[in-house]
């Protein structure tokens, strides 16, 4: 009699390890409406972008072109849907894009020029850390993520950092 139900318990206390870290990686572990201070650092193709969560509704993006000395920075809203697993990313039209003419340039001499671009919303998958095109777990994966433990001033330098670097290795 004992031993059914040692069984069921065994399965129980096996179980949850794997179930406990799946968990640490989510974002849904946050605040429920206010991902304020989370920072991700992003990759896809010829592109680092990095998402800065400034409060309970805004984001701020950052787009490391990695074929040009270009920094495209827009900010834009985000919101919560009924499926909790997705965010919507609503994206501003003005686009702040900063040049680097050459790689010698100090960040303060770069040229800024404010362009109109379409409006490109997303969804951030919070469990898997993906920018797809759609709140649905086989949509189309735009980039993969991840948190980056630190303020989004740590954040911006990092990247600029690893961003400069690959030009150095072009050389």
């Amino acid at each position: 009699m004992k031993i059914k139900g040692l069984v069921p318990s065994l399965i129980l206390l096996f179980s949850l390890p794997g179930c406990n870290y799946k968990e640490t990686m989510e974002i849904a572990n946050f605040e429920p409406d206010n991902l304020s201070g989370t920072n991700l650092f992003c990759e896809e193709h010829n592109l680092f972008v990095t998402y800065n969560f400034l409060d309970n509704k805004r984001y701020q993006t950052t787009n490391y072109f990695l074929i040009y000395f270009d920094i495209g920075i827009r900010e834009g809203t985000y919101g919560f849907l009924n499926n909790p697993r997705f965010l919507y990313l609503k994206a501003d039209k003005k686009l702040k894009i900063y040049n680097k003419s050459k790689k010698t340039d100090d960040e303060k001499n770069w040229k800024k020029k404010v362009v109109d671009s379409p409006k490109l919303d997303y969804y951030l998958d919070r469990k898997d850390l993906n920018i797809t095109f759609s709140p649905g777990k086989y949509s189309k994966i735009k980039s993969s993520c991840k948190l980056f433990e630190g303020t989004a001033d740590e954040l911006r330098k990092s990247s600029l950092k690893k961003y400069l670097k690959n030009f150095d290795n072009e050389n």
